[in-house]
């Protein structure tokens, strides 16, 4: 996404509401492109803006509304928010008739997304949601290779990814490099579903079109991770049926 920023150039203004620990990998990727500049950032916590406004010499923007506001019209606001915000912050945004990001996933429930998706529409802007790694080099080969039929004709196709046994990790020392400690609680919370699924689904839909059929099943195996009860499933498995 470029956009031509107020000065007339091909800059973008970005905003991130949002400073807990991804916050600090997206600006880490940020500072790589001239382009971008930085507009500030917002978070609920103030002591956690402090540090990280502070850490990458950022304006601080005290206010979920001045920092959409501060936003130019063409800008993008990035929301890196806990999961169970996702929602409220980029309805604000697309409600403000501003593009944007947002950490995955993109909502909570189907019909947020769809809300968000049907907002974003009528009021002429970009909504985009991680994962994105459909839009890498890898899933590119691979999709253009399928797409030739160089890789011959598809008949099954296996994806996993299994992140380990988190829950035994030593978590409480993954630190992002602002301060900010890994959100395991929200990770626990959200479940593998909604957090990790988007990354093949997105692959295997640009390659084979809309899911026609699935079948599938999910089971929380640890249902207390360090003292968290009732999380969400940390183990899904799907058959798709594409209409290819």
């Amino acid at each position: 996404m470029v956009m031509t920023g107020d000065r007339g150039d091909k800059s973008m203004s970005v905003t991130l509401i949002g400073a807990g620990f991804v916050a600090d990998l997206y600006m880490r990727s940020l500072r790589t492109f001239p382009n971008v500049v930085v507009n500030g950032v917002h978070d609920r916590n103030p002591e956690r803006l402090d540090a990280f406004a502070r850490h990458w010499n950022l304006t601080s923007l005290a206010d979920l509304d001045a920092a959409i506001a501060s936003t130019p019209k063409n800008g993008l606001i990035l929301n890196l928010t806990n999961p169970s915000s996702h929602y409220e912050v980029s309805r604000a945004a697309l409600e403000a008739k501003r593009h944007v990001w947002s950490e995955k996933p993109l909502a909570m429930t189907m019909n947020e997304a769809q809300a968000l998706h049907d907002l974003a529409a009528t009021n002429g802007v970009q909504l985009g949601s991680a994962p994105s790694s459909v839009l890498g080099e890898a899933a590119q080969t691979l999709i253009r290779a399928v797409r030739s039929k160089t890789a011959g004709t598809p008949r099954l196709v296996y994806a996993e990814l299994d992140d380990g046994f988190i829950p035994q990790a030593r978590l409480d020392s993954w630190i992002s490099e602002s301060g900010a400690p890994w959100p395991w609680r929200d990770e626990f919370e959200t479940g593998c579903t909604l957090e990790h699924a988007g990354y093949y689904l997105s692959w295997l839909i640009a390659m084979f079109g809309p899911v026609r059929e699935m079948t599938s099943a999910s089971a929380a195996l640890l249902p207390d991770k360090r003292g968290y009860e009732g999380a969400t499933p940390d183990f899904s498995t799907a058959t798709l049926m594409f209409d290819e």
